[in-house]
């Protein structure tokens, strides 16, 4: 119901998917079937031969060198698409932002830890190519929704371990910011894990996706290695503190599906060892409502501190259209799954 209450929304944002000249559809970025990604190009931005090497082609009708957005999307670590980044995308590329929406392995294809090796590997591809994209450097912004928050923020974290093993790979300290939006940062919280049993995601499910082994309730000790928040208590990562991004967090306050005390809880955590953190809670909103349901009513709450935390400035938000009546959207919330 919720899916078809606001399809002549959805059909909208698809058409300019298939058809706009400014995407860029199925790059490859690694060697796994769902390593792709989609570029999504502000006007007078043109590239030829993406894929072949980090020396692109790159034809700009302007000198200017443009932020870049990685987006890594939601979806349960089981159902997750690069397209469903297509509405966001849109949107910032209209503000003159680079955005490349990552696909990543889902369950069962892959558990956690292929997931955060695909997600590292997309962000690898965006970063060797940020200046033949014509993107700016000190304006790379690394953007994760729901479980996509999860699995960007547990890369970069990872990553610091992963650079002191090998200098030659990409550094954290290359991003110039991470923002995660209705994130999940800490998936060994019991309660948590209570939480989504209730929602229906189930405990066996979701601890053969973290590659936590399990007998009878109890859960193996492995959890902790895919959470953000324990992880910040190591000492490989505390040691490498100084080279992490600072972070803002957006949440729903009415989030039933990842509640908002996750981002809080994070938000400390980082703080605790030193991390720069914004934090921008929405009151009244569900686990959709700043990603799906706003942004087609065209009052694009989110997108507008997005826009102004990566910019460092206000940006006067374009007048967007609403893509459908808002009776369709009172209608759609009632039935919202998420």
């Amino acid at each position: 119901m919720y899916s078809l209450v606001l399809a002549p929304a959805f059909l909208k944002v698809a058409w300019y998917y298939a058809t706009s000249a400014n995407v860029k559809r199925g790059l490859i970025y690694g060697a796994q079937a769902r390593n792709t990604l989609d570029l999504y190009l502000p006007d007078g931005c043109e590239i030829a031969d993406v894929e072949s090497s980090t020396s692109m082609v790159t034809s700009r009708k302007d000198e200017e060198k443009r932020p870049v957005v990685i987006f890594i999307t939601g979806g349960m670590w089981i159902i997750g698409y690069k397209a469903w980044g297509a509405l966001l995308a849109q949107r910032l590329s209209r503000r003159g932002i680079i955005v490349a929406s990552l696909d990543y392995r889902n369950f069962p294809q892959g558990t956690v830890g292929d997931m955060i090796a695909d997600v590292s590997n997309g962000i690898s591809w965006v970063l060797d190519r940020v200046d033949a994209l014509g993107g700016d450097k000190r304006k790379v912004v690394v953007i994760g929704q729901s479980a996509g928050a999860h699995l960007a923020a547990t890369a970069i974290l990872r990553q610091t371990e992963w650079l002191a093993r090998s200098p030659n790979t990409w550094s954290p300290g290359s991003i110039s910011k991470f923002i995660g939006i209705s994130g999940v940062y800490a998936p060994d919280d019991p309660q948590l894990i209570e939480h989504f049993h209730r929602q229906g995601l189930y405990k066996n499910v979701f601890w053969s996706i973290m590659e936590a082994g399990f007998t009878g309730s109890r859960a193996a000790e492995a959890l902790p290695r895919a959470s953000p928040v324990s992880m910040l208590y190591e000492q490989a990562v505390r040691q490498s503190v100084h080279i992490l991004p600072p972070v803002m967090l957006c949440h729903g306050e009415a989030d039933s599906s990842a509640p908002p005390e996750q981002s809080r809880t994070f938000a400390n955590a980082l703080r605790g060892v030193g991390v720069s953190v914004a934090e921008h809670y929405y009151a009244g909103k569900t686990h959709t409502d700043p990603f799906v349901t706003d942004p087609i009513l065209g009052r694009d709450i989110l997108l507008d501190d997005i826009a102004n935390s990566i910019f460092g400035r206000r940006v006067e938000p374009f007048d967007e259209k609403p893509l459908i009546p808002r009776i369709f959207v009172s209608i759609a919330r009632k039935f919202v799954p998420f």
